[in-house]
């Protein structure tokens, strides 16, 4: 094998001037098929990033005034959730619903004894930060107890406790929500690039806060997961219309009376637009790569007629065809992997540098690197190209009749 390799490696030296102006040719098209996946890697990651593609999905549900008669009741009627409206969604356990939490939000005014600012102050229930793309960093999150005592305390965003304490921890200090005080337990931060600055309390603490009479919502979040086809939401949707309709004395049909809104359409159509840009950036960067690899077949087949006479005397000594196929075809692997690694080191080279100058400062653009499942790939493509370059040539090498070989000049 060392000997078969050092053969090669002599060929490769007598034709220097072609094999690198081919190989620059294959170096390019590696280097522009991992810089183009690496680009079109960043947009897709902003864009499920920026666009919450990949954050939990749900289903809000909110409530207007009634547009169509039902049971002897007149249109015009104002339709009100309440928290028992959220319990019973619970114990009813709807395929592929995973929580239903309560919301009440509130704008307002917080304020310590140096600064304020307006906000909003939202109360839930314990999993609804989490299930808002938002992390705990510090403290703690709403817990049952916090509900059921009907606890003063409050969750912060990470924007709002930079406004009101800088770098401090916020855990253990108290601030003024509309002339009530409320213990800071923890601290969020979003997971999601357009964070929205803000507060979370117990959704009981909140409402004998701001609506001590009025047990109405301002919606319910149904969260749900295992769904890939729209007609199974669609199903969903038209379950939970059934369910809560009759509860709410209004007509399953009336769409303005019962509100049920969720983005998973929106999610399925910009998911395929992210794989068919995926698909349409390989087929890009191959067909580039395809022209390099014309170029080295091109190389062998002059190379194969160069050594006619060579090749005859080979076979005249007794070598065999696959023995002339096989130096063909490590010659043009070899010259497809030298360079073909020399334009994906290059290009993953490009794209750390395009992550770690840009970072993400540029909207739905975020990391363009490759994953090593993309390298492995590369690397699988590289040996593909170089046996398909040096194939026609080697069956070419290996159809020579010895008597024409022998005779060529």
């Amino acid at each position: 094998m060392n000997d078969l390799i050092n053969e090669v490696l002599t060929s490769m030296k007598s034709n220097r001037q072609r094999i690198m102006l081919t190989g620059f040719a294959i170096a390019w098209g590696m280097f522009s098929l991992v810089v183009m996946l690496g680009s079109a890697g960043g947009i897709q990651k902003g864009m499920y990033r920026s666009s919450s593609l990949d954050m939990t999905q749900y289903t809000t549900i909110t409530t207007g005034k009634t547009s169509v008669a039902w049971n002897g009741m007149g249109t015009d009627r104002l339709v009100k959730l309440t928290i028992d409206d959220a319990e019973a969604l619970e114990r009813q356990r709807f395929d592929h619903v995973d929580d239903v939490f309560p919301v009440f939000s509130q704008p307002t005014k917080v304020s310590t004894v140096n600064d304020y600012l307006s906000t909003s102050l939202t109360g839930c229930t314990p999993g609804y930060i989490v299930s808002q793309y938002n992390k705990i960093i510090r403290g703690r999150d709403i817990n049952d107890t916090d509900l059921q005592q009907r606890r003063k305390v409050c969750v912060l965003t990470d924007r709002i406790c930079q406004e009101l304490f800088g770098e401090g921890n916020p855990v253990g200090r108290r601030l003024n929500f509309d002339g009530n005080s409320l213990l800071v337990v923890g601290e969020c931060e979003s997971l999601h690039e357009y964070s929205i600055v803000g507060a979370y309390a117990p959704i009981s603490t909140v409402m004998a806060m701001y609506s001590p009479d009025d047990p109405a919502l301002g919606m319910i979040q149904v969260t749900y997961s295992g769904i890939e086809e729209l007609g199974e939401l669609q199903r969903l949707t038209s379950s939970l219309r059934d369910f809560l309709s009759p509860r709410l004395m209004c007509s399953p049909k009336d769409n303005k009376a019962l509100v049920i809104r969720n983005d998973f359409e929106t999610v399925i159509g910009l998911s395929k637009i992210l794989t068919y840009m995926g698909f349409f950036v390989w087929i890009i960067g191959i067909a580039t790569l395809i022209a390099g690899v014309v170029g080295v077949s091109n190389i062998m087949l002059i190379t194969v007629r160069e050594r006619t006479r060579e090749l005859g005397v080979r076979r005249a000594m007794g070598a065999s065809r696959g023995s002339i196929i096989r130096l063909v075809l490590l010659e043009s692997v070899i010259i497809t992997a030298i360079f073909g690694y020399i334009g994906m080191m290059l290009g993953i080279g490009l794209t750390q540098l395009l992550s770690a100058t840009l970072g993400g400062t540029i909207p739905y653009f975020t990391d363009p690197t490759v994953s090593f499942s993309t390298i492995i790939g590369c690397n699988i493509i590289m040996i593909l190209a170089g046996i398909a370059a040096g194939y026609v040539p080697a069956r070419r090498a290996s159809n020579c009749k010895i008597v024409d070989a022998l005779i060529a000049r």
